[in-house]
């Protein structure tokens, strides 16, 4: 036995010298990844000309990374880990969140009818709006369009009372699939829950978000209307022309809050996120927790939809809870991976719906850093869209010098084949707005805010193709 004890005491004095050395150890590859990181965001956010960002990392239930960069506002205002952003769609899983914090208490439930709590909400088909529970508000399958969701969204408004009148404007609105039948994203959904949390709580929806959800979970930055968010610092962000920030020209909506404009830092995401890891918590109990992050809906091969929440892989070692989100001058993503424990939040200011796919792939690098993998490559951005658009544009526009400077019209069948072009060219820049919606499945107003400069040039296409359709026909008429 003191044999035993005497080779016990001799291996702990052999390891206890390198046992010191451990803590430096995990100090340094911290310190790595953490500058790896650095690097990588660094180089995206000079490649793509983001103004301002902030980061936050957690791992288990502590904070790994905080770090901000940049500008934001029309002064320029430097942007810090408590700048407040607006954070798009992540605010359905915050408004999901408020949903939840009505079903612990009792005050709803997840099969209730909307027409339980909003007796004056209806659709086109009167009998399927009665069919509309929570549920199929929360998992998006009510039957409402992303275009019926769109068309309501990025308004503006000052009012407090549109979250209300917005809901009431459906009452045209024709569902495009039977409750519960499809998934379809729609910001209307999330509009008709905040109705709900007002005419439940008898309060408006910032309120009870303030007093219980962002006051709760410690959010102290976070907002939910336009006069609360700038109080706290919010200043808004950056639309993009020809990949170049310009100063935004979207004003802060208060009727868009419960699907898209929930202003919140890096340092209020952190909690959002904490609250994602914790099995039980004095905000929601474990019940709520797992029904809030169950996967209801598939939408893709490995992708569902919760009750505001998307989640990847569920039920596997690369399970993935996490939400995107843009507005026209802002972008942002948050995550949490159960296995491993690393969450985070990234928000930027600088918007346009053909730069948004980049933030997915940082977002994947940044994960792929902390696993000690290989980061992805983000792909460079070029205007291609844009740059062909002013090839066209430059052409109609020789075509209309074209035609000043050529008076002569030439012969009967060549006047002829002159008044077809001018037809085809006038019924195309009738055409092409309609077509342009039709093709993206967006209002014309959404695509002027998310895709400004591509809007504009498009007016610009449509105007040059309509004079010179009828300078084309005109000029086919002279002998």
């Amino acid at each position: 036995m003191k044999i035993l004890q005497v080779k016990v005491v001799f291996v702990c004095l052999l390891l206890n010298p390198f046992m010191l050395f451990l803590p430096v150890a995990n100090v340094s590859a911290e310190r790595d990844i953490q500058v790896e990181i650095d690097n990588y965001v660094e180089a995206y956010l000079e490649e793509q000309r983001i103004p301002g960002a902030a980061i936050a990392i957690v791992h288990e239930n502590n904070l790994f990374y905080s770090k901000a960069w940049g500008i934001t506002g029309e002064s320029g205002e430097k942007v810090t880990t408590k700048t407040p952003f607006t954070i798009g769609s992540i605010s359905k899983s915050l408004t999901g969140l408020a949903i939840m914090r009505l079903i612990e208490e009792g005050a709803v439930n997840l099969e209730d009818p909307v027409q339980q709590y909003l007796p004056w909400f209806t659709l086109k088909d009167r009998q399927a709006a009665s069919q509309i529970t929570i549920k199929h508000l929360l998992t998006q399958t009510s039957g409402m369009s992303t275009y019926s969701g769109l068309s309501i969204s990025d308004q503006e408004s000052q009012d407090m009372g549109m979250i209300r009148e917005n809901t009431k404007s459906f009452s045209n609105v024709a569902l495009t699939a039977k409750p519960g039948e499809k998934h379809q994203y729609s910001n209307a959904n999330f509009l008709i829950l905040a109705a709900i949390i007002e005419e439940v709580t008898d309060q408006t929806y910032s309120e009870y978000m303030e007093q219980q959800v962002f006051s709760p979970l410690g959010m102290k930055h976070a907002a939910a209307d336009k006069r609360s968010a700038y109080e706290k610092g919010y200043l808004a962000g950056y639309q993009s022309w020809f990949g170049i920030p310009r100063k935004s020209a979207v004003a802060y909506d208060n009727g868009g809050a419960p699907y898209g404009y929930i202003t919140a830092s890096a340092e209020d995401m952190v909690h959002f996120i904490s609250l994602l890891r914790q099995q039980e918590s004095p905000f929601l109990s474990k019940k709520t927790m797992d029904l809030y992050t169950t996967p209801y809906v598939q939408t893709g091969e490995h992708r569902y939809y919760g009750l505001g929440i998307r989640i990847t892989n569920p039920d596997s070692t690369e399970e993935m809870i996490w939400h995107s989100g843009s507005t026209p001058d802002s972008h942002a993503e948050v995550f949490f991976i159960p296995e491993t424990g690393w969450g985070g939040a990234i928000l930027t200011n600088k918007n346009h719906i053909l730069e948004e796919e980049a933030l997915i792939y940082l977002k994947q690098g940044i994960i792929n850093i902390l696993h000690g993998e290989e980061p992805v490559e983000v792909p460079e951005y070029t205007p291609t869209v844009q740059f062909i658009m002013l090839g066209i544009i430059c052409l109609l526009l020789a075509m209309c010098i074209y035609q000043l400077v050529k008076v002569k019209s030439g012969t009967v069948r060549k006047r002829k084949l002159w008044r077809i072009s001018g037809v085809i060219l006038l019924g195309l820049s009738i055409a092409i707005i309609p077509l342009f919606i039709y093709s993206t499945g967006s209002p014309w107003h959404s695509i002027t805010l998310f895709a400004a400069d591509i809007a504009l040039l498009t007016l610009v296409l449509v105007a040059l193709l309509a004079v010179n359709g009828i300078s084309i026909i005109i000029r086919s008429f002279r002998k």
